[in-house]
C-alpha cells in the first residue's frame, strides 16, 4: 500500500492507493498493552464501515486522522512538529506486502524506513508499523557515536546514556543504525521500544533518562530480535504470554545493571531504585500473585491500575528487575551472566527454553520464582543482599495519602479493620484539624462521597515495607564493579 501524507495543526490527510477491498486499522499497539481502538482518531474515510476498525475500500480512498496525541504511541501534528507512530495512523491489507508513505512537507524527516525515492518504504507491515516518523523545521540529530543517534528538537546531556549504551554493547554487540526519538511535553509518558529505534516523551522536569533509555535500547534485542513465542502480533486482539517478567522486567534489570556498572547514574539513585522495587514485594499482593500471573494479566491490572493494586497484585516489571539480578549473581558465579542467557536460546523463545538453559548452569527453582507468589523473591533476594526491614514492628494505621486524601489503605491493617476507605478525604484527627500522626487510638473525621463520619482507628504493628539493601564483597564486585552499593526505598504507610 502507498500512502500520502499531508500534515495540517491537529489533522493528517491521506490519501491512500492499495487493493479494493478490507482494510484494517490495528486496535493496538505493539510494546503497549491497551487496547486503544486506533481506529476512534478517524475522522471521515471515503468507505463502508464493516466493523468498528474494518473498512471496505476502493483501490483509491481518502481518510482524515485526528493527531493530537502526546504519546509517542500515537500521532501529533502541529504548525511546526510531526509524530506519528504508524500503526496509529495506516490500516493494513496484506502484512506481507510492500508498505510506503511520502509526506507532503519540506521539514527535516527521521525515521528509521528505508527512503525510496520521495516515498520512505518497508517490505511488509511488521517493519512498517515499527518505524515512527518525526519531522520538525527545528529538528536536529545528537549523535552519540558512529552506530547511536538521538532525533530530537530539544537538548539533554549525552554522558550518561553514552556511558549505559556502551555497557550494553560490549556484551550483545553493536547495532548498524540505532535512533533514541526523544521528547519533552508537560506530561511524562515514558518509552516504547521499536526493532532499531525507540520512541521516548518525558516531562521538563525529569532528569533521570539513563535508565529508561537503556531500557528501550536493550529492547532492541529483548522483545525485538529476541520474543516470547506466545507473544505473536495480532494488532485486533489481546495476546497473552506468562513471560513479560522476562521480556519487561529483566530488560529492565539489564538498564538497572548497565547504568549502574558504567558510572552513568549516580550510586544514591541507582541504589533508591532497586530498593524501592524491593518493597513493593512486601505488600499483600506478593503473596497472592505470581511473576507469570503478572504477565499474562497485564491487559487488566498492571496497565489499568487502581488504589487497591498493591493488595492484589504485582509489577512484572520489578518482578523481573528482582529475578534478573539473582540469574546473574548466580550465573557469574560459573563465569557467565545474565546476558549468556540469550546467547543460548532460540529469537521465539519459551519458558521452558530459559528453564532449560539455566537448569544446564545448575539454577533449578526458576518455576518456584515465576510461578509461586512472588513474595518468595525476597527470600532468594537473600542470597545477594543484606535486607533491613526499617520500619517493621512500628505503631502504623496502614494507610497511604495525599494531602489530606487516602490514596491506599493495606488488606488486614488497622485502617481496614477500622473500615476507611481510599478517596477519603480526613477532616481531623481527635477533633482538630492536623496532619495524620499515629497514636494508640486516633479518631479520624473522615469526609466520604459528602458524607461526615468518624472512624476510630487502633495502631496496629507494621509488618515492614520501608526496605534497606546492601550488596557487598564479592557479589558486588562480580555483579557492579564496585565495593559496596546500597539503598532505601522512599515507599512507607502512615
Amino acid at each position: 500500500m502507498l500512502f500520502t501524507v499531508k500534515p495540517r495543526p491537529r489533522y493528517l490527510e491521506i490519501e491512500a492507493h492499495g487493493r479494493e477491498g478490507i482494510v484494517i486499522f490495528p486496535t493496538y499497539l505493539p510494546g503497549s498493552y491497551v487496547v486503544r481502538e486506533l481506529e476512534r482518531n478517524i475522522v471521515e474515510i471515503d468507505g463502508v464501515r464493516i466493523s468498528k476498525n474494518r473498512f471496505y475500500v476502493k483501490e483509491n480512498f481518502r481518510y482524515l486522522v485526528y493527531a493530537s496525541s502526546k504519546d509517542q504511541r500515537e500521532a501529533i501534528s502541529s504548525a511546526d512538529y510531526l509524530f506519528i507512530n504508524p500503526p496509529a495512523v495506516f490500516p493494513f491489507q496484506d502484512w506481507n506486502e510492500r508498505y510506503c508513505v511520502k509526506l507532503d512537507l519540506r521539514w527535516p524527516v527521521s525515521t528509521t524506513l528505508r527512503r525510496d525515492g520521495e516515498y520512505l518504504c518497508a517490505d511488509d507491515y511488521e517493519t512498517f508499523v515499527d518505524s515512527p516518523i518525526q519531522a520538525s523545521p527545528n529538528l536536529k540529530t545528537l549523535v552519540i557515536d558512529d552506530h547511536h543517534e538521538i532525533s530530537t528538537v530539544d537538548d539533554l546531556d549525552l554522558t550518561g546514556v553514552a556511558m549505559a549504551i556502551k555497557e550494553i554493547d560490549k556484551e550483545m554487540g553493536t547495532p548498524d543504525r540505532y535512533t533514541f526519538f526523544f521528547r519533552r511535553s508537560d506530561r511524562n509518558y515514558g518509552g516504547i521500544e521499536h526493532y532499531n529505534s525507540s520512541a521516548i516523551v518525558v516531562n521538563w522536569e525529569r532528569s533521570d533518562l539513563v535508565m529508561l533509555m537503556a531500557h528501550e535500547y536493550f529492547h532492541s534485542w529483548n522483545v525485538k530480535r529476541y520474543r516470547p513465542k506466545d507473544l505473536e502480533l495480532d494488532l485486533e486482539r489481546e495476546t497473552y504470554s506468562d513471560l513479560l517478567w522476562f521480556a519487561e522486567g529483566v530488560t529492565d534489570y539489564v538498564a538497572w545493571l548497565a547504568s549502574t556498572r558504567s558510572g552513568a547514574v549516580k550510586r544514591e539513585d541507582s541504589g533508591k531504585y532497586l530498593a524501592n522495587a524491593i518493597s513493593k514485594f512486601t505488600f499483600p499482593g506478593a503473596k497472592r500473585m505470581s511473576l507469570a500471573e503478572s504477565s499474562k494479566t497485564t491487559w487488566i491490572k498492571y496497565y489499568r491500575q487502581d488504589e487497591n493494586f498493591l493488595n492484589s497484585s504485582v509489577s512484572y516489571y520489578d518482578g523481573g528487575l528482582l529475578l534478573g539480578l539473582i540469574l546473574d549473581m548466580r550465573l557469574r558465579r560459573s563465569g557467565e551472566n545474565i546476558f549468556s542467557i540469550f546467547k543460548n536460546i532460540p529469537f521465539r523463545y519459551t519458558f521452558s527454553d530459559i528453564d532449560n538453559y539455566l537448569k544446564s548452569r545448575g539454577i533449578y527453582d526458576l518455576e518456584e520464582m515465576v510461578y509461586s507468589p512472588s513474595s518468595v523473591l525476597l527470600e532468594k533476594l537473600k542470597e545477594v543482599a543484606e535486607l533491613q526491614f526499617l520500619d517493621r514492628g512500628n505503631p502504623y494505621l496502614g494507610i497511604m495519602m495525599d494531602g489530606n486524601k487516602v490514596t491506599y489503605v493495606e488488606d488486614g491493617s488497622p485502617a481496614d479493620m477500622a473500615g476507611l476507605m481510599p478517596q477519603d478525604i480526613i477532616l481531623a484527627i481527635d477533633n482538630v484539624v492536623r496532619p495524620v500522626e499515629v497514636k494508640a487510638q486516633v479518631e479520624l473525621l473522615v469526609n466520604r462521597e459528602g458524607r461526615v463520619k468518624r472512624v476510630l482507628v487502633t495502631a496496629g504493628r507494621n509488618p515492614g515495607h520501608r526496605v534497606k539493601f546492601t550488596i557487598k564483597g564479592d557479589i558486588a564486585k562480580q555483579l557492579l564493579g564496585m565495593d559496596s552499593l546500597d539503598g532505601t526505598s522512599s515507599m512507607s504507610l502512615i
